[in-house]
This record gives C-alpha cells, structure tokens and sequence, in this order.
C-alpha cells in the first residue's frame, strides 16, 4: 500500500489550490522565463535602446530583481548612465524589501510555492555575485559622469556585500534547513542512492573548474583598488590590490598595478598619467533546463520513476580574446564564468533537495488521487507534475565572460585600442594631466561599447 504523509483530503485540496494558483498566475511556472530573457539577449546584441518591456515588466513588479539589472546593463551600453542607475536602483530596492531582510531569507511561503509548483512562481532574489556586480556597475556609471562621492560610496557598499556574502549565505542555508518538511521525504532526497543519480550528470561541471573563494569576485575588488588609487586614496588602494594579487599571484598586469601604488605618490611628482583599458569579454554562463530521471522504488513499488528538472550552467562565446593597447594585450583580471560556477556549486546541493522533495510531493500526491478518483483524476495530476516540472533559468544574462586591463602611460599621442585582429575599435585622446579608465565592452564580434573615465 502507498504511504503518504498527507491525509487524503489535504492531498486533494492542496492539489486543487495549486491548480487555481497556476491560473491565476499565467504561464511563467509551466513555460518558465526562457523566452522573454531570449528576446532581452537579442535587444542587447543589436544595441536596441528599448526600455519599454522593462519599465513594463518594473510597474507590474514582475520579476523587479531581474528586469532591474537587466534592463541596467541594457542603459549603461546605450551609455544612458542615469537610466542604468535608476534600473539598477529598483533592483536594489527590492534586495533591500524582499530578499535581504537582515540577512536572512525568511519566507517559508515561496518554500511552500517550490515544492508545490517550481521555482519560477516565486519572484527572482538573485545570486550573490549578481547583487555585488550591481554596486560595482553603480560605481562606474556614477564615475562616468564625475560623480565621483557617489561613484566611492558605491564601491564601498560592493566590497561590504562581498565581505558580508558568506555570513549571509550561512545565514540563509539555515534558514532553509529550518523549513518543515516531511522527514521521510527529507531523508529520500538526502540519500546517497538519489543523490548520486544527479551528481553523475554535474561532475565535470562541479569540479573542472578552478573556483575563487566563496562569493569573490575578483573584478570587484581590483576595479576598485584601480578607482581609489586614481582618487588617491592610496592605503585603501594598496590593501585592495595587494588582496587581487593574493587571489592570482601570478597575474601580472596586478602584479604591475600593485607596485605602481606602492610608488604612485612619489610618481605623482614626475607628472606620469596613465590608462587602465578595462575589457568586457563576450557573454557569462547562464543557465539551462536538465532532465533527470530520479528512482522512487525508496518510495513506493508502484512508481519506478519520475521526471525531475534542475538547472545547469552552460558556456556561450568569447568575444575578442584579448584588446590590442599601443601593442600591449590586455591581461585576465576575473573570470566571470569561474565566479559563477563558484556560487552554483555551492548552492547546488540545497537546489537538488528542494527539487527531489518537490517531486516526491507531487508524485505522492498524483498516486493518491488516482487511487481515490479512478485514471482521470489521476492523469489530470500528471499531466500537472510534468507542466509544472520547469527549472528556474534566470539569471543576469548580460553579464561578460571575463574581465581583463592593460595599462599605459599617456603621452601626446592618441590611445589605440585593437582588437585580436588588429583592426581599430577606437582611437581615445586623453587631455593632457588626466589619468584615465577606458572600459570596453564586447559582448559579440563587433558589438563594441567604449566609455571613458577622467580623472
């Protein structure tokens, strides 16, 4: 006989609210957001400075987080600094009311909404590296147009959330094994027979990879030793960077930027000016939908099988390989992939509980309604088991593959920046007493953004 830790009746009314759920929320848990951030990636490869769907999507608090830091990353290309900021503002607002909550994320509600629907019926929180990269933009665009007080305070609410990343993850992973839930269902999820169906299918994902430390991201941290470096606020500067160079001792161009600050003051003297040209290379990993089939025989002996899906991460293209700079290439500072990877390794396991539970819950639920209702009932709540076995796929698709610098010295001639083939992207003349940050972005062959900093 099929044992469920559900009375009957419970069983059928919570299926029957789910179902009304569904309806009342559209389509986005049976067909997820695949579609719509498809269509974004195609608006911010032809650079279409087209806010509409976003500001849409923002009034109708739909999805806020996403569309926010999207829609910010498609204004700083269209080097609409002050929209980019105000997107990125709403994202940041709503990490503030919803998703922080003083560290911790508490609403056993959308738990429920999980384990019952998928994932994409709750609104999108973001990964940590999303929320740093967020306050890292802020920063560069505040500096874009010379705010410079904002531009630091940005870069200091960056770092803090870097430094305050793995509490807060603690904090959360807590928080998550607080929830209640069945302890049989726990227990089948945990066990090492079911887990191991899935990690076959994520090892070289999991572990081919040299990860960072826990919620780092590299860029960050060597951005903003260059930024305060240039507003001579050098102690502050050299801590940063000497904490780059730790995390890649053998990069060099980090290793040249350190010694610089360490000397910079006395530099200064000699009236030397430089360019830091930052490079944006290609499109970040994002996330796709994988398939498993999951043993129940630890459940019953009547189902053998069900249908689980789990996102997985999954490459796109480089850019250019590397920018030409008077004939100096531009050097590998962060690997954003790495970074990601990173967070989704360590996220996973508590992602493959979730949805092991989820679908235990709901193949429990599909084999008493037909026992009770006869074979409609029952393919009526199969059919809903595989409409709403969608994985969550959003994630901040305009974020780059890698960041890379180069530096040099300015003098009266114009900077040239190439690309891996020699041809001109842009030829920048810096006035005479400036330093500078050239920061390009490419996100495919051709597709080129180039926006300068003065200092």
């Amino acid at each position: 006989m099929f044992k469920s830790n559900l009375g009957l009746n419970k069983v059928i009314n919570t299926s029957a609210s789910i179902m009304i759920l569904l309806f009342i929320t559209g389509c986005t848990a049976i067909t997820g957001h695949k579609q719509s951030l498809n269509d974004f990636d195609v608006n911010l490869k032809n650079q279409k400075c087209d806010y509409t769907m976003i500001d849409e999507k923002i009034k109708s608090d739909d999805d806020t987080i996403l569309w926010g830091i999207q829609g910010g990353s498609l204004a700083r290309n269209c080097m609409n600094y002050k929209k980019s900021n105000e997107l990125f503002d709403e994202a940041e607002k709503k990490y503030k009311e919803d998703v922080d909550k003083d560290g911790i994320v508490s609403n056993a509600g959308e738990s429920v909404k999980s384990v019952l629907v998928n994932d994409n019926i709750n609104d999108y929180e973001g990964n940590t590296y999303e929320k740093i990269m967020v306050n890292t933009y802020k920063a560069l665009n505040f500096a874009s147009i010379n705010d410079h007080a904002s531009a630091r305070v940005e870069f200091n609410r960056a770092l803090d959330r870097q430094r305050r990343a793995l509490e807060y993850y603690e904090n959360e992973l807590k928080e998550k094994k607080n929830q209640k839930n069945d302890a049989n269902n726990k227990k089948i999820a945990e066990n090492n027979k079911t887990q191991e169906v899935i990690y076959k299918k994520y090892n070289t994902l999991l572990n081919d990879f040299e990860a960072y430390p826990d919620f780092v991201n590299p860029f960050t941290t060597y951005i903003s030793g260059i930024y305060f470096m240039l507003n001579n606020d050098f102690i502050k500067a050299r801590d940063l960077l000497k904490e780059s160079s730790s995390m890649d001792p053998k990069n060099e161009q980090i290793k040249k930027d350190f010694e610089l600050v360490n000397n910079y003051s006395s530099l200064k003297k000699t009236n030397a000016n430089y360019a830091w040209i930052i490079y944006e290379n290609g499109q970040s990993m994002v996330k796709d939908e994988l398939r498993v089939d999951i043993p129940l025989f630890l459940v019953t002996n009547k189902v053998m099988y069900t249908g689980i899906a789990l996102p997985q991460i999954k490459e796109r293209k480089n850019s250019y390989n590397y920018l030409l700079v008077n004939n100096n290439k531009t050097v590998e500072i962060c690997n954003m992939d790495n970074v990601i990877k990173t967070e989704f390794k360590k996220r996973f396991p508590a992602i493959v509980t979730e949805k092991i539970i989820s679908t235990i819950v709901k193949t429990v639920a599909q084999k008493e309604i037909q026992d009770r209702t006869g074979i409609l009932g029952g393919l009526a709540s199969a059919v809903y088991q595989g409409m709403t076995n969608k994985a969550d796929v959003r994630s901040w698709t305009a974020l780059p593959k890698n960041f890379q610098s180069t530096r040099v010295e300015i003098n009266s001639k114009p900077i040239e920046i190439k690309n891996d083939r020699g041809e001109i992207i842009k030829s920048v003349i810096i006035p005479k007493g400036k330093n500078a940050i050239i920061y390009v972005k490419s996100q495919n062959l051709g597709n080129n953004n180039v926006h300068e900093i003065l200092f």
